[in-house]
């Protein structure tokens, strides 16, 4: 049986990212981990569990030293695992790593959400734009229609996600799809977030085992609004002492629109967009992957 199970295969070390501390982490039997590309609603789903698991309609209740990017590579992950051991509550835990290159345990539930990705492009060359350091400014060139080349033909590699390319994006797709029957990964996608937030809040505390008032679940989306969480950004970085590697920490949560690329790139880019998804996947796949609907 454990032949069939995901099997952690790979190490992703890049700019931003390192999976060693996979090696030594223990999972709980009832953690839940947002598994995503970024900016395909990471945070989104992370302080929708931290209301569901608190029960407080609140999205201040979200806080990343709480709910933690584990393999961010940036960080002290030794010091991110000794804060997740000594929380006591139901832990949330974000990652952007692959499926082959995380730990899997048939226990914890894997939440794997994913967004159509030209936005997910438009969304990170935003993210890219408000960071106070330049760290990946060469990949987002002034010329939209030379940034969305750059985008669609850089290859994955074993730096993940920190590759920010469409084959990035699809590997980290397809490996979660191809285990999709197993009974605790569940695929949510930002289409239908933002089609019905209220059936999905209650869709997420169904999967997560936790039992909900219907009048919470309506007060939980309302929260886990992005001008709701816009507001409590601002609130936030008006703080004593708040400190942000962004320009505009509010910004974070541009607007929660899709279709971004709308008025921006030509009807050719669009076409070779077209040309690589046909190469790269399925029909069945990227009706997915760009609306979130099953064929």
């Amino acid at each position: 049986m454990k032949d069939n199970l995901p099997q952690r295969t790979n190490e992703y070390v890049g700019q931003v990212t390192n999976t060693d501390i996979w090696s030594s982490f223990d999972i709980r039997p009832d953690d839940i981990f947002v598994c995503t590309p970024p900016k395909c609603g990471t945070t989104w789903t992370q302080t929708l569990v931290r209301m569901l698991i608190t029960g407080r309609a609140d999205p201040a209740v979200y806080d990343n030293k709480v709910s933690p990017w584990l393999d961010a590579g940036f960080r002290d992950q030794e010091e991110q695992a000794s804060q997740l051991e000594a929380q006591t509550h139901r832990r949330c835990i974000k990652t952007h790593t692959p499926l082959d290159g995380i730990t899997y345990s048939p226990d914890a539930t894997y939440l794997v959400v994913h967004r159509h990705p030209v936005d997910v492009h438009f969304s990170l060359r935003n993210h890219v734009a408000n960071m106070k350091e330049d760290w990946l400014d060469y990949l987002f060139p002034d010329d939209l229609s030379e940034a969305f080349a750059m985008f669609l033909e850089r290859p994955a590699s074993s730096k993940g996600t920190d590759d920010l390319s469409l084959r990035s994006i699809i590997h980290h797709f397809r490996s979660f799809w191809g285990y999709r029957q197993l009974p605790n990964i569940h695929f949510l996608h930002y289409a239908e977030l933002s089609r019905d937030l209220p059936g999905q809040v209650a869709r997420i505390a169904r999967i997560s085992d936790i039992n909900i008032d219907p009048k919470l679940v309506n007060d939980i989306a309302e929260a886990g609004s992005f001008g709701s969480m816009k507001n409590n950004a601002e609130r936030a970085a008006q703080a004593p002492g708040f400190q942000t590697v962004f320009h505009d920490y509010a910004q974070f949560f541009a607007s929660g629109t899709s279709e971004k690329w709308e008025g921006k790139l030509t009807a050719e880019d669009m076409g070779r967009y077209g040309a690589c998804m046909s190469e790269l996947v399925s029909p069945e796949e990227r009706l997915w992957l760009e609306r979130g609907l099953a064929p």
